[in-house]
């Protein structure tokens, strides 16, 4: 699904409250039958959210990151099984490189890497395709491709419209918190029309 509305209409407030980031200010949100603030862990082995912000350790190198995370998560956490994750995304060249000489598409990538690691039922998007080049964009509709064939749900909010109407079988368009349309991908695209 994608959310999609100008600047300010609710998308990444509505996103942050599925995460149980934001409680919300009225009315009630559950993520597979768990509410979000009372039942953060569980919602959170559920959900993964990725947002503008990468919250990467700088001073940790793109390897490091990634056998932290995979650790954490008890998945291989060896260099030969990081290694191939790392040229999925294109950072192959750069597994001793600090995160601190990252460019912000390198940091995006990186983020993902963590979100494959994690597999989740259920995946929170925020601007997925920002700072990202050609390249990125296609992997990233590739791994949403992949995720929902793997059965997991995908929210996302968007300004790429185009982009992501050919990924979505439903949309929302939002104005001020609230839903003023509800439709399918091609739908969203024809009824912005130039503004996508």
């Amino acid at each position: 699904m994608v959310l999609a509305g100008s600047n300010g209409s609710g998308k990444t407030t509505l996103l942050r409250i599925a995460a149980g980031l934001y409680k919300p200010s009225r009315g009630k949100i559950e993520v597979y039958g768990l509410d979000p603030q009372r039942e953060r862990l569980e919602c959170r082995r559920a959900l993964s959210m990725i947002s503008h912000q990468a919250y990467l350790y700088d001073r940790l190198t793109a390897i490091e990151t990634l056998r932290i995370w995979a650790r954490l998560l008890d998945r291989p956490s060896a260099d030969s099984d990081l290694m191939p994750l790392l040229a999925s995304v294109g950072l192959e060249r750069r597994p001793r490189l600090q995160v601190a000489g990252f460019s912000a598409g390198m940091r995006k990538r990186l983020t993902l890497l963590r979100t494959r690691l994690e597999q989740p039922r259920l995946l929170l998007l925020d601007e997925p395709f920002s700072a990202l080049d050609v390249e990125g964009k296609r992997q990233v509709e590739d791994w949403i491709r992949d995720a929902r064939e793997a059965g997991a749900a995908v929210i996302m909010a968007s300004h790429a419209i185009l982009r992501v109407s050919r990924l979505c079988d439903r949309a929302v368009l939002l104005e001020r918190g609230q839903i003023v349309w509800r439709g399918d991908g091609e739908g969203l695209a024809r009824r912005l029309g130039e503004q996508a």
